[in-house]
C-alpha cells in the first residue's frame, strides 16, 4: 500500500468517527436484528397495539389524544430510523447518537424532546455480560424507545398495559418514560447482585485454600472487565439524572417528579453497590495473590521435607562412594545389605521425626 493510499485510509476512518464532518447515518453495532416497529396507544379506557414495517404507516396511526409508545426493535435499517426521527424533529447529531452503540450515557433536552441514552446489561447462563444499546425519547403525548436487539426487555410493561395493572394506563407519557429507565436501572441491580454472589463463592474457595482451583484468577479478571463496563455506564447516569430532576423540564409533570426521584434513589443504590463490588474485587485480588504465596510456601515446604530426608542418605552414599583403596567396608560380605539397612533406618527415622513435629 502506497503512502498516499494509507493517508487516504487514515483520513477516511477519522472523518467517519467525527459527526461534524459528515451527516449520513451509520449503525456501528453488530446486531443482526431486523428493524421493526410497534405502536401502543393507550389511555385509561383502552389500549391498542399495532406492528408496522414502514414508518409511513406508523405516522398515520399515531393518536394525539392518547399516550403513544413507539417501540423500535433493531437499529440495522438506518433509513427507517431516520424517517421516524425526522418526523418528530430530531436533529442529525441526535440520530447519530442513537445509532452509535459506543456512545456513553447522556440525558439532554432539545427541540421540546428529552433524550436518554443508556446501556443495558445482563448475565446469561454462562455468566457472560450481554450488552444492549437503548435510547428513550420523551415528547408531548409520546415516548419512543430504540432497542438494539429484539430481546423484548419491556414485555412486563406491555403486559401491564394490556391487563391494566398498576398506574401506567392512568398516567401520562412522562410516567412511562421514567418506568422504562427504572427497569434498566433495576437490571443493573440484578447484574451487581449476581456479581456479588459469584465473588462471595470465589472468596470462600480462596479462604479454604483449595489447590484444585486454577481458574479463579481468570474469573477475577473477568469481573474486573465487567466492572469497568458498568462503571462507564453508571457514572454519567448519576450526574445527568440528578441534573434532570433539578432542571424543571416542561416535559415532566410535578405529579411524576416523585417517581423520577425514586429512580434516582435506585441509581444511587447502584452506585453504592458498584463501589462495594470494586472493593470486593480488590480484596479478591489481594487474597488470590496471598493464596498463591501460600501455595508456593506449601510447595517449598514439601521440597524441604524431601531434602531433609534424603540429605543424610546422600551423605552415606557419598562416603561409601569414595575411591580409596584401604576402605575396610569394601570387603564386607554383607556390606551392600548393611548400607541399604542404614539408609532405610535413617530415612524412616527422619520421616517419623518430621511427622511428629507436624511438618506435613
Amino acid at each position: 500500500m502506497t503512502a498516499k493510499r494509507q493517508a487516504n485510509k487514515k483520513y477516511t476512518s477519522v472523518s467517519k468517527s467525527n459527526n461534524l464532518l459528515y451527516d449520513n447515518l451509520v449503525y456501528n453495532g453488530i446486531s443482526d436484528t431486523q428493524t421493526s416497529i410497534q405502536l401502543t396507544c393507550f389511555d385509561k379506557l383502552s389500549v391498542k397495539t399495532s406492528r408496522f414495517d414502514h414508518s409511513k404507516d406508523l405516522i398515520q396511526s399515531i393518536d394525539l389524544n392518547k399516550v403513544n409508545w413507539i417501540q423500535v426493535y433493531g437499529l440495522k435499517n438506518v433509513d427507517v430510523i431516520g424517517e421516524i426521527c425526522g418526523f418528530f424533529g430530531f436533529q442529525v447529531p441526535t440520530i447519530q447518537d442513537i445509532l452509535n452503540v459506543s456512545h456513553i450515557c447522556k440525558i439532554e433536552e432539545t427541540n421540546d424532546l428529552l433524550l436518554v441514552i443508556l446501556d443495558a446489561y445482563g448475565y446469561n447462563d454462562s455468566m457472560t455480560l450481554g450488552h444492549d444499546h437503548l435510547s428513550f425519547v420523551l415528547g408531548n403525548h409520546f415516548v419512543i424507545s430504540f432497542e438494539e436487539t429484539g430481546r423484548n426487555r419491556f414485555d412486563l410493561v406491555n403486559k401491564a398495559l394490556e391487563s391494566n395493572v398498576g398506574l401506567v394506563r392512568s398516567q401520562k407519557s412522562d410516567y412511562l418514560f421514567n418506568l422504562l429507565i427504572s427497569m434498566v436501572v433495576d437490571s443493573y441491580l440484578e447484574v451487581l447482585e449476581d456479581q456479588q454472589n459469584c465473588m462471595m463463592d470465589m472468596e470462600d474457595l480462596l479462604i479454604e485454600f483449595n489447590q484444585t482451583v486454577k481458574e479463579t484468577g481468570q474469573q477475577i479478571q473477568h469481573f474486573r472487565k465487567d466492572y469497568s463496563k458498568l462503571k462507564k455506564s453508571v457514572s454519567p447516569l448519576i450526574e445527568h439524572f440528578g441534573h434532570l430532576i433539578l432542571m424543571d423540564s416542561a416535559l415532566i409533570g410535578k405529579t411524576s417528579l416523585v417517581y423520577f426521584r425514586d429512580t434516582y434513589d435506585h441509581i444511587q443504590q447502584v452506585s453504592l453497590m458498584l463501589d462495594a463490588n470494586r472493593e470486593t474485587l480488590a480484596s479478591l485480588v489481594d487474597l488470590y495473590l496471598a493464596n498463591n504465596d501460600l501455595r508456593m510456601n506449601q510447595i517449598m515446604k514439601q521440597l524441604t521435607i524431601v531434602s531433609t530426608i534424603f540429605i543424610p542418605l546422600t551423605f552415606i552414599v557419598g562416603v561409601w562412594g569414595m575411591n580409596f583403596k584401604w576402605m575396610p567396608e569394601l570387603h564386607w560380605k554383607y556390606g551392600y545389605l548393611f548400607a541399604w539397612l542404614v539408609m532405610l533406618v535413617l530415612g524412616l527415622l527422619f520421616y517419623f521425626l518430621l511427622r511428629r513435629k507436624k511438618m506435613f
